[in-house]
Formats: C-alpha cells, structure tokens, sequence
C-alpha cells in the first residue's frame, strides 16, 4: 500500500472518529452491503421487478396480515 494511500485511510479515520482498524472495518462492510444491494437491483431488473410491482405486494401482504390478526 503506498504511503499516501495509508494517510488518506488514517486520516479519513481520525475524521469518523473511528481507529483505522475500525474505518476499514466500516468501510468493506458498506461496500459489501452496497454490492449486495446492487446485485439484487440486477436480479429484480432481469425479472422485471419493479418499485411499483414491490410496492404492490408489500401493500397486498400487509392486507393479509392486517385481516389476519383482525
């Protein structure tokens, strides 16, 4: 890792408040999860899955819930 590289991660970690340890820590799990994020945004768009048709199901769910505990 160069020199710079490190300082720009130390100081980025002092900034967070946070040990470098720490930072990295934060930091690989946010690209993890933005990943993961990002692959199901894949996923959906191949099945045609949109935010209205998810909207809809979540609305039909609650419905059935809602009468289920009546």
């Amino acid at each position: 890792m160069r020199a710079e590289t490190l300082e720009a991660a130390r100081a980025e970690a002092a900034a967070a408040g946070l040990t470098l340890s720490a930072w990295v820590e934060r930091t690989l799990a946010e690209a993890v999860w933005t990943r993961r994020f990002a692959r199901q945004q894949e996923r959906n768009a191949a099945l045609g899955v949109t935010s209205d048709s998810l909207t809809g199901d979540f609305a039909r769910l609650e419905e059935l819930r809602r009468r289920a505990t009546g």
